[in-house]
Parts: C-alpha cells; structure tokens; sequence
C-alpha cells in the first residue's frame, strides 16, 4: 500500500502540466501513487505528460493513467480516482496548479506522527508572473469546527490542500456537475474525520488562470 496517493484530473491543460508533473515527480516522498486521470482532453496534455515521465523512471510503475470513456468533468473524475486510489492517505492536485515538492512528505509525516485523519495546509495563489496573496487555509482546531468554517467561508473547501487518510472515505455521496464539487466532498469527508492536524506552511500553488471554467466559476469564494 502507497503512503500518499495522488489524484489529479487532466483536460485542457498542455500549457501547465510539465510544471505540475515535474513538481509531483520530484516529492521528497518516495511511496507515492500517482493516479493522472484523462477526462478525454482534446489538446497534449497526456502526450507531454509521457514525455516528462519518460524522466524519471523511478516513478513509471507509480503512475497510472486513465482515460475516461466519455467527458465526465471534475467530480467524475474525482470519483474515479478516488474510488481506486490504494494510498493510506489520499489528496488531489490540479493539472494547472504545482506543488513544492517537500509537500506530501510533511503533510503524511504529520499525520502518521499525530494520528491525524486529515492534515491541512496553506497555499499560494498565483497569476504565475507574481504571488497574489497566501492564504492561512484553516483556523480551526476539530475536523467539526473546520466544517463550520467552510459553509461560512471563513476556511476554503479546497481538496488540494488537504491530505485525508483512506479509512474515511465512507459513505460519500458524490456530487453530480461541476459547480461545487470540492466543498460537497470536503464538507462529507471532514464529518467522518475524527482529528485534524495543520501546518502553516503554503505548500500549494494555486494558479489563478482566469481562462478556467471552474475557477471563474466557483473559486472565487474559495480563496
């Protein structure tokens, strides 16, 4: 079994996914499953990601990628990775966005040394040419308490910044569309979640692209 796996959605993004692979790729973590997960992209992105795996080969038979049998959008997708992820821990990342690559090794450390059911920690939102601001992602000290902050927007929802141990993805419902997706999976998992751990570290780079439908859309009030 994996110590962490990796969930990350793939369509529209051959402009960013070198970076976000790269950065996956060079984790200090070594035991890591990575689930890249083709939502039938029109564009590359899949074929420059085989290209940057072909460069580290220590992490070919960790990766795995899947291609959806229709365009699905996000939260299938979600659904399917998280549905086949075999990590003890599991997190997702967006294709546009990166990480620094110290990231999973902290964020499991923690939750293995605290027993945690999910570690959070805080991000970077950037335009790629400067860092708009940091945000601190969680001002609560119970998995319940952060529930709360969420439906008030006092925390984000975001799953990228959040590492859940596997044992509680039990019944979810998983959310249908597009709009809101994050926050109806989060919001499930945090009520299974028995304690909570936080490192006030931006270890996330969120990449505000003002050309994606989901961010326009529904990130806003995230952030």
């Amino acid at each position: 079994m994996p110590k962490v796996s990796i969930i990350i959605p793939v369509y529209g993004v051959e402009k960013y996914i070198e970076r976000c692979a790269r950065s996956l790729f060079e984790q200090t973590l070594d035991d890591i499953e990575y689930l890249f997960i083709d939502d039938c992209t029109p564009d590359k992105s899949v074929e420059i990601l085989k290209r940057v795996l072909e460069e580290y080969p220590h992490r070919k038979s960790q990766v795995v990628i899947h291609r959806m049998e229709q365009n699905s959008g996000q939260a299938k997708v979600r659904e399917w990775g998280m549905r086949n992820a075999r990590g003890e821990y599991v997190i997702h990342c967006d294709s546009d966005d990166w990480v620094d690559v110290h990231m999973y090794e902290e964020m499991y450390n923690k939750a293995i040394d605290e027993d945690a059911d999910v570690v959070v920690c805080d991000y970077v939102v950037t335009n790629d040419t400067s860092i708009i601001k940091t945000i601190n992602a969680c001002h609560a000290k119970s998995a319940k308490q952060l529930i709360e902050n969420c439906l008030f927007q006092r925390d984000p929802w975001s799953l990228w910044n959040k590492l859940f141990n596997r044992k509680v993805y039990y019944n979810i419902e998983y959310p249908k569309g597009a709009m809101g997706e994050d926050m109806a999976t989060t919001i499930q998992l945090l009520w299974n979640c028995k304690t909570l751990s936080y490192i006030n570290k931006p270890y996330y780079q969120y990449f505000y692209n003002s050309e994606s439908i989901t961010k326009v859309c529904t990130r806003d009030s995230c952030i």
